[in-house]
């Protein structure tokens, strides 16, 4: 690895290219093309190819269409279907059903998952909610032998092991970890083993490195082996779903194959750099799917780090292969930590020692995988393969629930600024490069001050704007029943009225906006519709101070007041007119006529600053000079 793989052509092409679709997304990436008619719409005739293997959700199936047809007309688009079942239909089938087409609902939350935002960006413009399917074209047998494995394996694994084995299995093999458990979903996350359920690179390489293998023993030659390795792989990729992570490993393979039999050089990062500009040529989108953002990041860390570092690993023996391990994993994830920020608004901390011990237990696990896939039809070999692989399965989900339950597994996170992922970027690149650049030379230590300088603009800047014109930014959401608001400050404190929906969304709304804690929770009134998400928030964020009127408080309201205080929350009664407290810039008054108040209604008003929060019938407000309004997409309080 050396400087000048960064001025080689393929590379610098990457670079403008990659740069390009970022400046000029409108350009390179086009939204797919608008239905002729306004939404919602029902009984909608729509012709099409199935895009992804169906998943399981409540009440159905769901999957992306690409449709060919709709009212008989041609029209090329994509559409989210949820039908009762898929009628035997899967990936790359023709289908027809007759559907009721609508929008797709946005972000619940400020900072939430935009569905409408992530569907499109996946070329899907509306949501198609129908009761049957026909099939009106197979797919290729390529496709369709591809389907009969995938099945066939998943058929294999929830027959032969306890039901949360077999969706980790099934996870691990061919990346379907939609049935998982959320609880155990968590733990994933928390571990930071989360990637090991998603069909990737590693998953790849091993059906490379065994068909090879097997190819070999049986007598043919380097050139057709690698041919029959990657034939098997293609085959492979198409039965995991043609995920990102998986494409990138193929093509890197292939490109490597490629080098090999031209006799030119195979270096993996050229290969790397090849797969990335061949996957954004056909879908630049891509650019902006975070899955995909990882995937080559972790892959570029690993190959960069290895290819730099690993000439400081000593060879053999458990300490020289504990450090190969610790420095693959540490390299692997070095570029994943603003990302997993910013997207997950989670870090885990005993990921570099957990991958140690999971990666290598994951090639195990796929390997029992592959194998009870293969045996299905074994009978008593089945049923031996069935109960080792149990006992693994077992051991491996409770070495992930191990490293989740340590104390500080995890820690929240609030989103990075753009300053800070800069910064944190140019410390990677000079710390990946560290052997390169030379132990003893000052480019090192200037390279590692420039990206501590540049993280620290963030924090500067923040301050320099505090005394700049006081706005107050309040942002409004809620559902059926709850009316929401969040509102910044100048300083950047965040208050949040009526915590009434899910606590974790409401956490990831305050992390979105770059805090960790809220100044001040107030509630209109002691409904529980007004608090329900309190108590999950209060375990993800820190809060100050909880503001409520007076009121008789449900016991088991009560007691989580009695939890909050213990933990340093600061709970306060107020009655409207009254100043909660001297050096808060926050006070209640009343909605309408005080005639009546048992603090059971929605009938407080509260201001912040020079903002006041009220509410117009069910919906809420946010007014006063100097304040900029928002509303979140999908359930939008309407102001």
């Amino acid at each position: 690895m050396l400087l000048s793989y960064y001025r080689r052509p393929l590379f610098l092409i990457l670079l403008l290219y990659a740069g390009g679709i970022v400046l000029f997304r409108d350009v390179f990436v086009r939204p797919p093309q608008a239905l002729p008619f306004a939404l919602p719409r029902c009984g909608v005739p729509v012709e099409g190819r199935v895009a992804e293997y169906p998943a399981a959700v409540p009440g159905g199936v769901r999957f992306t269409l690409e449709t060919d047809k709709v009212y008989g007309r041609p029209l090329k688009t994509g559409l989210m279907v949820y039908a009762r079942s898929a009628a035997a239909a899967s990936y790359g089938d023709r289908v027809s059903l007759l559907a009721d087409l609508e929008a797709p609902g946005g972000a619940e939350v400020p900072g939430g998952l935009d569905w409408a935002g992530y569907l499109l960006d996946r070329g899907v413009i509306a949501q198609a909610r129908a009761v049957d399917l026909g099939v009106s074209g197979r797919a290729n047998v390529f496709i369709r032998l591809a389907r009969r494995f995938r099945y066939g394996a998943m058929t294999a694994f929830e027959t032969g092991l306890p039901p949360e084995a077999a969706a980790v299995l099934g996870g691990v093999v061919l990346g379907e970890k939609k049935s998982v458990p959320p609880a155990l979903k968590a733990d994933f996350q928390d571990s930071g083993a989360m990637h090991l359920l998603v069909a990737s690179g590693s998953n790849v390489g091993f059906v490379v490195a065994v068909v090879y293998f097997l190819a070999s023993k049986f007598g043919l030659k380097r050139k057709y082996a690698g041919l029959a390795a990657l034939v098997f792989a293609g085959f492979y990729v198409t039965a995991a779903g043609l995920d990102s992570p998986l494409v990138r490993a193929y093509l890197m393979f292939s490109a490597g194959l490629c080098a090999w039999l031209l006799k030119r050089e195979a270096g993996a990062f050229h290969a790397l750099t090849a797969a990335c500009l061949l996957i954004l040529l056909a879908a630049p989108r891509y650019i902006f799917d975070a899955g995909f953002q990882m995937s080559f990041l972790a892959a570029y860390g690993l190959i960069v780090g290895m290819a730099l570092w690993g000439g400081y690993v000593k060879k053999g023996g458990l300490p020289g292969n504990a450090y190969g391990l610790f420095l693959m994993s540490f390299f692997a994830q070095l570029g994943l930590y603003p990302l997993l920020a910013l997207y997950f608004h989670k870090v885990s901390l005993v990921s570099l020692v957990s991958n140690m011990v999971l990666v290598p237990a994951s090639g195990v696990a796929m390997a029992l995988g592959f194998l009870l896939a293969g045996f299905c039809k074994a009978g008593a070999l089945f049923k031996l393969l069935s109960f080792v692989t149990g006992v693994f399965m077992a051991a491996f989900v409770g070495t992930v629930r191990f490293f989740a339950d340590l104390p500080f597994s995890s820690v929240s996170v609030a989103s990075p600024s753009v300053w800070f992922i800069a910064g944190f970027s140019v410390l990677a690149l000079a710390l990946l490069h560290a052997p390169l650049l030379g132990f003893k030379r000052k480019r090192l230590y200037l390279a590692a001050l420039s990206g501590f300088a540049v993280m620290a603009v963030g924090p500067l800047t923040g301050a320099l704007a505090q005394g700049g014109p006081q706005v107050y930014k309040g942002v409004l959401f809620g559902d059926n029943n709850t009316c929401s608001a969040l509102v910044q400050g100048p300083s950047g404190g965040l208050y949040l009225l009526n915590p009434g929906m899910n606590g974790e969304k409401l956490a990831a709304s305050v992390f979105d906006r770059g805090a960790r804690g809220l100044e001040a929770v107030m509630l209109t009134s002691l409904e529980e519709k007004n608090y329900s998400g309190l108590a999950e928030l209060a375990g993800r964020v820190k809060i100050k101070t909880v503001f409520l009127p007076y009121g008789p408080r449900p016991a088991a309201f009560r007691r989580l007041l009695v939890r909050l205080e213990a933990s340093g929350t600061r709970v306060t009664r107020v009655w409207p007119g009254e100043a909660p407290e001297a050096g808060v810039n926050i006070a209640c008054g009343w909605e309408d006529s005080p005639a009546g108040y048992t603090g059971t209604a929605d009938r407080l008003r509260w201001s912040i600053g020079a903002v006041t929060l009220s509410r117009e019938g069910k919906n809420a407000r946010v007014e006063g000079e100097g304040a900029v309004t928002e509303a979140v997409k999908g359930k939008i309080i309407r102001i």
